[in-house]
């Protein structure tokens, strides 16, 4: 099979910008990360039967089962996950400790993927600056390290310096990083744009060569993909994650103003109360309060629920009956409930607002301590 040649790398930096720091080690190769293509102990390209979709049968996991699944993963194994963006799979992680280091790749908008591995790399050298001196196998010991790099590697730390080579290979830098790092196989997690092939063949092509040098890599789709390329090539053996619905209420938008729309009182009163640097926020509008009685439940003008405060804005139908004795009996029952009600006419409102909103304030003031300095109770 040919292979497609791979894209020019990034230009060098023009003159003046500062030299670039070489490592020459004999004997390492040029990067490719065509060549490792289905090289990843078994997790890159996976052959299937003709018109057999990478969608049959796959597998869904709640956000815990997920977690352990990818605390799990060794050297050179990775799974691709739909239905979660790159920070929802660090979240996910996060909450559950799966004890080893996480790296969520910062991709971009990189158009190839050896600009999406220098990235990688700049970040990784970053990260072993911050953990210098304290790197595994400082010694040379460690099974796999590179002495040269390490030499060179712990000048540069000392110096306040990233380690950073970029003439040498970077298959050996991303190797001496990965141990730096995190000697228990850091996990990377890379999000994958699902509906922009062009964006998405960078980041799986960088992703598979990390994998192919020994780096566990989850891929993070938001949304199921074309079952075509560059997606086919990490889609077979995906999960999904399924997550029960949040209640109603957290999902609940109310609109801004809670007042009743035919009540030009209420909606002044509620738009005063807003201002009040003491009030603000203390009172909802057209809200109902559970009371004991013959279940109906009373839905009030203004509730105040942590003081347990009710003001209800009467229009002149409020005079006569029955209304006026059906507010009596009301005003009773949330009473005994344990609320203070205080009833304010239409007239009030329109004549006098800021009288109107002191005598919410006074009674909001029998529920709680007066503040420091206040003379008015």
């Amino acid at each position: 099979m040919t292979k497609s040649p791979l894209p020019p790398p990034p230009a060098p930096q023009p003159p003046g910008q500062g030299r670039q720091p070489v490592l020459d080690i004999p004997g390492q190769q040029p990067w490719n990360a065509h060549r490792v293509v289905g090289q990843s102990r078994g997790c890159g390209l996976v052959l299937r039967r003709s018109g057999e979709s990478t969608a049959t049968g796959r597998l869904r996991l709640t956000p815990n089962a997920f977690a352990e699944r990818v605390a799990g993963l060794g050297p050179g194994e990775r799974l691709a996950v739909i239905g979660l963006t790159r920070d929802d799979v660090g979240a996910v992680l996060a909450a559950g400790e799966i004890g080893r280091g996480v790296l969520l790749v910062a991709a971009g908008d990189l158009r190839h993927a050896r600009g999406v591995i220098d990235r990688l790399l700049d970040d990784l050298a970053e990260l072993a600056l911050a953990r210098w001196p304290d790197w595994p196998g400082r010694d040379g010991t460690a099974p796999g390290t590179s002495g040269p790099w390490l030499k060179a590697a712990a000048a540069f730390a000392a110096a306040g310096q990233p380690p950073r080579f970029r003439r040498a290979a970077p298959a050996l830098e991303f190797g001496q990083l990965l141990q730096a790092v995190d000697p228990g196989s850091v996990i990377l997690v890379a999000e994958v744009d699902p509906a922009a092939p062009a964006q998405a063949a960078p980041v799986i092509e960088a992703l598979e060569w990390c994998a192919g040098h020994g780096a566990a890599c989850i891929l993070a789709l938001p949304a199921p993909p074309p079952d075509a390329p560059p997606y086919d090539r990490i889609l077979y053996g995906a999960c999904e994650i399924g997550r029960s619905p949040s209640p109603a209420a957290a999902r609940f938008i109310p609109s801004r103003s809670r007042a009743h729309p035919a009540s030009p009182s209420e909606q002044r009163i509620e738009a005063a109360l807003a201002r009040d640097p003491e009030l603000a926020g203390l009172f909802v509008g057209n809200e109902v309060v559970r009371v004991e009685g013959d279940g109906r439940q009373p839905r009030v003008d203004l509730l105040c629920r942590e003081h347990r405060v009710v003001v209800e804005i009467d229009g002149p139908e409020h005079q006569g009956n029955p209304k006026f004795g059906q507010d009596r009996h009301r005003d009773y029952e949330l009473l005994v409930a344990g609320y203070l009600v205080l009833r304010l006419t239409n007239e009030q409102v329109a004549d006098d607002l800021p009288l109107a909103v002191e005598k919410i304030r006074r009674v909001v003031r029998l529920r709680r301590p007066v503040p420091a300095g206040d003379p008015i109770r």
